[in-house]
């Protein structure tokens, strides 16, 4: 997989070598929580990403022309102007009595829902500079309503495996943070070094629409799109149940 130019190659040297790795659903899952934001308008959604284990590390979200990174939000998402930053390092509590709406601030992060405190550090940032938006420029811009990171180049957010953060917190890594008045649909990579072993990574891709992670199928789609589903029930006309009109079959026949 070339996630990155070779320029960008050498800024993650020793920490990102995003190459195929496994991929296995029911570990390493994503979840979205929503609560009501502090001030500004609509609803935030935390992305989280579950660990198997204490040890675990995180590694990055990225995306490419291979493996698109997407958020999509239609009205647009809130961007605080006191956070000038793309991360959370703008977001410092100690301004919340004066700045309610910076905790509402959408951000992209590894692990942190403020400035990075001792042992941590505040995620780097190498992305195409042709992407519109650019990742810094989605999380920074207000109104931005939709991340594409598409490209050959590509782009992703990380930290060093040294870092505190990339450890999880609580059992998960916080990986973004959006406020919104619609909710977010996309796609989110990530890579994860089980029990902190960069020979073992694994990266998955996992979906979600309006807020909510699509759970994806581990068989086979039925003719009504339901993972293992029975299919049209017996007689009706459709996925919906219609039967044929009386004395007729489906076909009107």
């Amino acid at each position: 997989m070339n996630l990155f130019n070779t320029s960008l190659k050498a800024a993650v040297l020793g920490c990102c070598a995003f190459l195929f790795g496994l991929q296995s659903w029911g570990q390493y899952d994503l979840t979205i929580e929503q609560s009501t934001p502090a001030a500004a308008p609509g609803m935030t959604y935390r992305f989280y990403v579950e660990a198997n284990d204490a040890s675990d590390k995180i590694s990055a979200v990225f995306g490419n022309d291979e493996s698109p990174l997407v958020i999509s939000c239609p009205d647009g998402i809130f961007n605080s102007p006191m956070n000038a930053s793309w991360n959370a390092s703008g977001v410092n509590p100690a301004f919340f009595a004066f700045f309610a709406d910076l905790q509402d601030d959408s951000y992209a992060t590894i692990g942190l829902e403020g400035p990075a405190g001792p042992g941590a550090e505040d995620p780097s940032l190498v992305q195409d500079a042709t992407l519109n938006p650019t990742v810094s420029g989605f999380f920074t811009t207000p109104g931005s309503t939709e991340l594409n990171v598409n490209t050959l180049t590509g782009g992703s957010w990380y930290v060093l495996n040294t870092a505190a953060n990339a450890l999880p917190t609580d059992g998960r890594w916080l990986v973004a943070q959006i406020t919104s008045t619609s909710a977010p649909s996309g796609v989110l990579n990530y890579q994860v070094f089980p029990l902190g072993e960069g020979a073992n990574q694994v990266q998955k891709s996992m979906e979600f629409v309006d807020g909510e992670v699509v759970v994806p199928c581990d068989g086979e789609l039925d003719e009504c799109g339901v993972c293992n589903g029975p299919g049209i029930p017996e007689g009706a006309c459709d996925c919906d149940g219609t039967m044929p009109a009386c004395g007729y079959d489906c076909d009107g026949v």
